[in-house]
């Protein structure tokens, strides 16, 4: 072991400023290299791209794509429009002074020009003057038939599913949904175009607050009837037995319905036992009734099945839990509490007979009530579907108020949602209990300001939160049953006005395709219509 003072690692200031000057003179050096060198090189900086694990890298490279395919039209526009132009200059020239009648030719392209612009003037005996006439009375033509083509583009796609009425207090309105809503609805006519089977997956808490009578129209009315729609009723592990069976026998009168359970329960959400309706049990009949469906039409191409409904009502989750079920990986399509989380079209090979499509939730036009609502109860509705995502809910209280308003019809799903949160008894203010629930919860979670003032936003985020997740008990209860005594062609397809034909006989032809026999159920068979 060596002994003594260590050795400073110090270095002199004279060879501290040798290194300096000797690292000038290189940079010195390579500066006049560079000038010498008669390469050029651009000054701007490479672009290193979008890193893989920037979260929105998908999303940006299709508004990249998007612009360039602008460009590439506005590009391919300005091509045909010179081309046009150029082949009416040759024409103007070979046919000068040939005759009367190519004179008066001449003279209606002049007429037209001079319509369009009257300070330009022209002489008939100025062959550019011909020529610049002919030019622009094309283009005008050309720009009046782009713009009458996009004003019926628009007015094609200016329906049912982009605009509907709502009711505020100061009279009736009409809304528009933004620019997003409508790219939605492009695709989802998409999927119904490509799809031959549909699946219409519904919220087992809410059926008929995410089931569209409008959208069923549509597919029945797709390809003259030749498309297939079937319910999947999903999340059922968050309604008890006896109504999930009552929406089953009530659904089956119109389509054909499957209970399913897609995936796992959040955690510490509160869940019924339906014994053999499990995941891999419900998966495997979806499955099975899609290869029925596939081998009875004996198609020599896939047979592709879209994929339909709100946001978050899990139909990311149902292709998942069918290709797991084929050994596929995990997470074959991105899936999450909150809505939005798909956002494009997405197709997924199930087999070499069948194709998965899976379409962005859109919130179409419904109102279960049958009358028109106000905004806000609108957009609470809504919020309670799950069909909004939280960074865009403004006022969730009006939300918890509906909450509140549906369990409080039932005493036993009020009582067990205040044991949730453990708390005691409510007062009404002025008939209402919503602010003192929210203050209390607020208490409860921490949810507190300032001055421990209770922050009612947050806590009513909270409850919808919780809501969301299954933490809070609640469902609906189908409506009673009205028989009609309408009777037609069963084959028929869906009008304007509502489905055509005997519901109940394209229930049965449609189960026996999928070889879902003793499907369809009604109060004397309520027994046979639960069996799978």
């Amino acid at each position: 072991m060596k002994v003594g003072k260590p050795k400073s690692k110090r270095v002199p200031v004279r060879l501290r400023h040798k290194i300096e000057k000797s690292s000038a003179a290189k940079q010195r050096k390579a500066k006049k290299d560079a000038k010498k060198n008669t390469e050029w090189r651009s000054k701007m900086k490479k672009d290193p791209g979008i890193p893989n694990l920037f979260p929105y890298k998908d999303k940006i490279i299709q508004e990249i794509e998007e612009s360039r395919r602008v460009k590439a039209e506005e590009l391919a526009q300005r091509r045909e429009l010179a081309k046009e132009q150029r082949l009416s200059a040759e024409a103007t020239m070979d046919t000068e002074g040939d005759g009367d009648g190519d004179l008066a030719e001449e003279d209606e392209l002049l007429e037209e020009e001079s319509e369009n612009d009257d300070s330009m003037q022209v002489d008939d005996s100025n062959p550019m003057a011909a020529l610049l006439a002919s030019a622009k009375a094309r283009a005008a033509k050309f720009e009046q038939k782009k713009s009458h083509d996009e004003e019926s583009m628009d007015e094609d796609e200016e329906d049912d599913f982009e605009r509907f009425d709502l009711e505020d207090d100061e009279g009736a309105v009409n809304v528009r949904k933004d620019s997003s809503r409508k790219q939605f609805d492009k695709v989802y006519k998409q999927v119904v175009d490509a799809a031959d089977v549909v699946l219409y997956v519904l919220d087992a808490r809410d059926p008929q607050g995410t089931r569209s009578k409008e959208v069923e129209q549509a597919v029945m009315a797709a390809d003259r009837g030749a498309k297939r729609m079937i319910f999947i009723l999903n999340k059922i592990d968050l309604v008890p037995p006896p109504v999930l069976k009552s929406w089953l026998v009530h659904l089956r009168r119109s389509f054909p319905t499957l209970p399913l359970r897609a995936s796992k329960p959040a955690p510490n959400a509160k869940t019924f036992d339906h014994k053999e309706l499990t995941i891999k049990g419900t998966s495997d009949t979806l499955f099975r009734a899609l290869k029925a469906f596939s081998e009875a039409r004996q198609l020599k191409r896939s047979v592709k099945v879209g994929i339909i409904g709100y946001p978050n009502v899990g139909k990311s989750s149902v292709i998942n839990a069918l290709t797991q079920k084929l050994g596929g990986r995990t997470g074959t399509c991105p899936t999450g509490a909150e809505a939005g989380v798909t956002t494009s079209l997405r197709e997924v090979k199930l087999d070499s007979k069948l194709k998965l499509l899976d379409s962005p939730g859109i919130v179409f036009p419904n109102n279960p009530e049958g009358g028109k609502t106000s905004k806000v109860e609108e957009k609470a509705r809504l919020i309670l579907l799950n069909a909004v995502p939280p960074k865009e809910i403004d006022d969730p209280v009006p939300a918890v108020n509906l909450l509140l308003k549906r369990l409080s019809a039932t005493p036993e799903l009020f009582q067990k949602m205040v044991d949730v949160y453990d708390l005691p008894p409510l007062h009404f203010v002025n008939g209402d209990n919503t602010t003192d629930f929210l203050v209390q919860v607020a208490r409860k979670r921490g949810r507190l300001g300032k001055g421990g003032v209770p922050n009612l936003h947050s806590a009513a985020q909270a409850v919808i939160t919780d809501w969301r997740d299954g933490r809070i008990q609640g469902w609906t209860d189908p409506p009673a049953y009205k028989p009609t005594l309408t009777k037609s062609n069963k084959t028929a397809p869906a009008t304007k006005g509502g489905l055509v034909g005997d519901q109940k006989e394209i229930v049965k032809e449609w189960a026996a395709e999928f070889k879902l026999e003793g499907l369809w159920g009604d109060e004397a068979t309520e027994t046979d219509a639960m069996e799978l």
